[in-house]
């Protein structure tokens, strides 16, 4: 198993003991006052935390490292009209090495 899974099981455990061990009725104020059971009161602020912390600490889409250009443009055949080889005025030794590459 992953160190991953096992840590959200003992959590969920966890979580689970403490509100099926808290099932007596509360007050609540949200607006006015609210009695019901602890159980639901402390299952939904861990719902809300669970999303807020999921909102918060999401990852971000990281852009590509590199980028490339596609070139869509057809290659003209004509060596007239392409650029020049970079390797035009080295002798013939210094192309070999360069060619290892």
């Amino acid at each position: 198993m992953k160190p991953k899974t096992v840590i959200f099981g003992i959590i969920t455990a966890f979580v689970l003991v403490i509100l099926f061990n808290n099932k007596e009725e509360a007050s609540f104020w949200f607006f006015g006052e609210i009695r019901t059971s602890k159980l639901l009161i402390l299952g939904v602020f861990f719902i809300l935390g669970v999303i807020t912390g999921g909102i918060i600490f999401r990852r971000k889409k990281s852009h590509p490292k590199e980028y490339s250009i596609n070139n869509t443009t057809a290659i003209d055949d004509n060596p007239e009209t392409q650029a020049p080889s970079p390797h035009t005025n080295l002798s013939e030794e210094d192309r070999k090495f360069l060619d290892r590459d």
